[in-house]
């Protein structure tokens, strides 16, 4: 029920924008602790570690105090199994390459159906089969992978910085103008 205003009657609800916003600008938090807590969600999310993305996150808003907690779950979930995560490993991938040496290389020969076995993940020859499929991909991902994760921490700062930055000058011109 939307509250009554004495000057212009009723007044609308605030946009999605305008709430996020109001998120984002919490009054106890420094912009730098908004900053650290987008950098860590950030980094995080370019972890090579799948499958713990959630978990590490949680840890970090239950171990760390004054952080802003639903921005490190969100920035966190950048990498998703929807729209990101093929493009992250690929990413991971071709940059751990690099750093071996190896240059722009396509991705080995893998038999991808053996990740698909019910006896890769039941049977003890079945998983060696798998990690022996995934041999020659894991050492370049999961060095690109952490130097992503790595790199991702002071990007994810500087931005969310500069971000929080503004729009609390803009909230408090905003503010003072009425």
């Amino acid at each position: 029920m939307p509250h009554k205003d004495t000057d212009a009657g009723t007044t609308s609800k605030p946009s999605f924008w305008a709430r996020f916003r109001n998120q984002i600008l919490l009054p106890e938090l420094t912009p730098e602790q908004v900053a650290l807590s987008f950098a860590l969600g950030f980094s995080i999310a370019w972890n090579p570690i799948l499958g713990l993305h959630t978990w590490i996150a949680l840890a970090c808003c239950f171990f760390i105090k004054k952080l802003h907690r639903p921005l490190l779950i969100l920035s966190t979930f950048i990498n998703n199994p929807i729209f990101t995560m093929m493009p992250i490993i690929f990413a991971s991938f071709w940059l751990g390459n690099i750093l071996l040496g190896n240059g722009f290389v396509a991705l080995p020969d893998v038999d991808w159906a053996v990740m698909g076995r019910m006896s890769s993940y039941t049977s003890a020859a079945g998983f060696m089969q798998m990690v022996g499929e995934l041999k020659p991909v894991a050492k370049p991902y999961f060095l690109g992978g952490a130097v992503l994760s790595i790199l991702a921490a002071p990007i994810g700062y500087w931005f969310m910085l500069k971000l929080s930055r503004k729009m609390r000058k803009t909230r408090d011109n905003t503010a003072s103008n009425l």
